[in-house]
């Protein structure tokens, strides 16, 4: 097994052009970390990742390591926070949107149905500025069954709405812009689309690639993180064809990259959840992301 070495990370590149980063400029921010799918950065700037077994951990970049301060009992993809600085996470295990109190390690749930009925994957979610939650049930995964979802949770939780958005090819990456537009993927016919007039827009086409992860760029582009092949990918604002804007052809230092996070000063870095690894990685890629949403819930 090739182990990736824990390195500090490297000062900030403000002054770099997006595209040229390679492989080698990876850091460990965490690890060892089981499988990690999901990461989030917290109202007050912390680092978050989730586990196959549903552990939730505290990211602690200085030392690298991680302390799991919670447990779903499921499995643990997608994070989000809201102003108090608690985690709502999308369980797959419980095929539930449970909330977590990082201080005491409670855990409860905050949606675990939609339209009176089931979820089915819970993956990837974002909070409005009102405290609606918006989250993707990604359905089943087969090329030949097309039964992804887009969910709004009301503030205050419980049953979530399906919204009427035609058919949705396995959802995933999510995340809320702050003019209040939601963004979302689809992995099985990889493309990116924005919730406009109720109605799915594609904004951008993302041929040959099954797109994971989400994140919003400052200058109103998007970060795609590409299950396969291990890329992350550029998306320009106003959509259009995307670009690499990191690579790694073995698979070896970013094995199935899932979700991404800007973090740091400036939001100028970038975290990587790898579901192949065991490992939490970080990168200056000389783009600025766009701040998430944290708002107060009850």
């Amino acid at each position: 097994m090739v182990r990736l070495g824990l390195r500090p990370a490297p000062p900030l590149r403000r002054g770099m052009v997006a595209g040229m980063a390679s492989i080698a400029d990876l850091y460990v921010i965490a690890a060892p970390l089981d499988h990690p799918e999901g990461v989030a950065m917290g109202p007050d700037g912390t680092l978050w990742a989730g586990g196959e077994a549903g552990q939730v951990y505290r990211l602690e970049p200085g030392s690298g390591a991680a302390t799991e301060v919670a447990n779903t009992g499921g499995f643990v993809l997608g994070i989000a926070h809201d102003a108090a600085g608690r985690l709502y996470v999308c369980d797959a295990g419980r095929r539930a949107i449970l909330r977590v109190d990082p201080g005491s390690g409670d855990v409860d749930a905050w949606c675990a149905s939609a339209g009176g009925g089931p979820l089915e994957t819970p993956n990837h979610l974002a909070f409005a500025s009102d405290g609606t939650l918006y989250f993707s049930d990604s359905g089943t995964e087969s090329l030949d069954v097309r039964n992804g979802r887009m969910i709004r949770v009301p503030p205050g939780g419980g049953d979530g709405e399906v919204l009427d958005l035609g058919t949705l090819h396995y959802t995933n990456g999510t995340c809320v812009t702050a003019d209040g537009a939601v963004h979302f993927l689809e992995t099985l016919t990889p493309r990116l689309s924005t919730i406009v007039d109720g109605r799915a827009e594609v904004i951008s086409e993302l041929p040959g690639t099954t797109p994971d992860g989400l994140a919003a760029c400052a200058d109103g582009g998007f970060l795609v993180s590409c299950y396969y092949p291990f890329h992350l990918l550029r998306v320009p604002p106003g959509g259009g064809p995307p670009e690499v804007v990191l690579d790694d052809p073995t698979g070896i230092h970013m094995p199935t990259p899932t979700n991404v996070a800007f973090y740091g000063d400036g939001l100028r870095r970038i975290a990587i959840a790898s579901l192949g690894g065991q490992a939490v990685t970080g990168i200056d890629l000389g783009i600025a992301g766009a701040p998430v949403h944290y708002p107060e819930v009850a």
